[in-house]
């Protein structure tokens, strides 16, 4: 697609006229946040937490690999602050190779992978497994490789798809993990805190969804503004460095520019020094310990020349400095905010693509004849992306 492309879809006014699946994906995400609240999800949910009381598990590991890794970054601070479980993150064949020395039986590993077709995933649940740990497998496939090897699921309502990227799947896969930790705080001393970000979580499909429906009209215009860009940094902090890792790898695919994610104080200290015009800053400015820090730090990156993306709640009132303002609903509490704010990043993402300067928008590079050799290569009994 080029340029008269996007300007038609700017004229869309139904979903259904959207070419690629991604699109209704990303439309899609509020609908199946909604529905882990209830029905199989939530009765998987429930148990996971009653297993980890009976196991009395002390530990939590996080696994995935790219966007399922992404995701364990914004789930961490969930199980510690809803819960009081100490958690840490892990690529999956790092946590293989490299196993704590502290892991015992009273561990619980969750296993992240939409597809649960990962090369490799079944033999490192069944390390966890030999070491006493309990292994929960978070996937979108019943039938999957890995969700046969765990000893239990927790399986996404929405199930497979077509096109690559990971946009639901990502935010379904926080979402419920989310709901576990709280489930798990019910019976801590953080209960009374669980229970409060209980109320606000069964907000989040709502509120995702006014979000969602806005920037669907506002997408592309910000690409307007942004596609001569000949590279992004994408800053987050907190839950967000997940967002800031989501959005690079998004807008990598779909810009054809390199994107980089940095925490915050990480790209202050080197990073920000590589600013020219035409590079972009996307900062992500949500509600928490690191919000003034990063409005000030979009200042700096405004008065150097770079073109600037600031993701803010509104209310610090309306901002106008920067090349992009992008406004959220006021109260999002932080660890809930990576599901809100990484949804317009994705619909950019979507918008960029279709000036045809980076990889097709479902299927990225894989119907290209040389990349389908490549991954012969290195994803030889992985997931089924060369077809």
């Amino acid at each position: 697609m080029n340029e008269n492309a996007m300007e038609n879809m700017k004229n869309a006014k139904r979903r259904d006229q959207h070419p690629f699946w991604i699109w209704e994906s990303i439309m899609d995400t509020p609908r199946i946040l909604s529905e882990c609240l209830t029905g199989r999800t939530y009765e998987q949910v429930k148990n996971v937490a009653e297993k980890c009381r009976q196991k009395n598990v002390n530990r939590i590991y996080l696994l995935g690999t790219g966007s399922s890794y992404f995701a364990t970054i914004a789930e961490k601070p969930a199980f510690e602050t809803f819960a009081g479980l100490l958690s840490s993150t892990h690529l999956t064949t790092e946590f293989r190779e490299y196993t704590p020395v502290n892991f015992d039986d009273r561990a619980a590993v969750f296993f992240h992978s939409h597809s649960g077709g990962t090369k490799g995933d079944p033999e490192t649940v069944q390390k966890a497994r030999d070491l006493g740990g309990y292994t929960v497998a978070v996937t979108d496939i019943a039938e999957s490789a890995l969700a046969k090897s765990a000893e239990d699921v927790l399986i996404g309502p929405g199930g497979s798809k077509v096109e690559l990227p990971a946009t639901r799947t990502y935010s379904a896969a926080i979402f419920r993990m989310i709901l576990l930790a709280i489930e798990l705080g019910k019976y801590s001393p953080y209960k009374e805190r669980a229970l409060e970000a209980e109320k606000y979580l069964k907000q989040v499909p709502e509120v995702l969804e006014n979000v969602a429906k806005k920037y669907a009209l506002n997408a592309p215009g910000i690409v307007e503004q942004l596609k001569d860009c000949h590279s992004f940094f994408m800053v987050g902090a907190g839950s967000n460095y997940a967002t800031a890792d989501e959005a690079a790898l998004g807008f990598s695919q779909s810009s054809g520019c390199p994107a980089q994610a940095f925490q915050l104080e990480n790209f202050l200290h080197g990073p920000i020094q590589t600013l020219r015009p035409n590079v972009g800053v996307v900062l992500i400015a949500a509600s928490g310990p690191f919000q003034e820090r990063m409005l000030k730090t979009a200042q700096a990156c405004k008065i150097i020349g770079a073109k600037v993306v600031l993701l803010y709640p509104e209310d610090l009132g309306r901002i106008t400095d920067y090349d992009v303002c992008m406004d959220f609903p006021s109260g999002i509490p932080e660890l809930m905010s990576p599901m809100i704010y990484m949804t317009p990043l994705w619909q950019i993402a979507y918008y960029f693509s279709l000036l045809g300067k980076g990889c097709h928008t479902d299927r990225l590079s894989m119907d290209k004849p040389e990349f389908k050799e490549a991954f012969s290569v290195i994803m030889e009994g992985d997931k089924k992306f060369v077809k």
